[in-house]
């Protein structure tokens, strides 16, 4: 079984972005709402529970770090 681990968390609109990104560069992952998550497992609180987190492949971890610090580079107002 692969291990995965966690390369990004935050908003929803971010991940959706970031999963795309990845995906055009032949990195598959997985994106987790933790909003959803949340009201699954009877602990929803909307105050304390926001935005979704991206896992990949272990193998894929050291490419996709990269091209999310790549992603956020390029959206820095210059």
């Amino acid at each position: 079984m692969q291990d995965f681990y966690e390369i990004f968390s935050g908003s929803t609109v971010d991940v959706s972005f970031i999963k795309q990104h990845l995906e055009d560069n032949s990195i598959s992952c997985i994106v987790k709402n933790k909003h959803d998550e949340s009201i699954t497992e009877n602990w929803h609180d909307i105050k304390k529970i926001v935005g979704s987190k991206i896992m990949v492949a272990t193998k894929d971890f050291e490419k996709a770090d990269e091209l999310v610090k790549n992603y956020f580079s390029s959206r820095e107002i210059k």
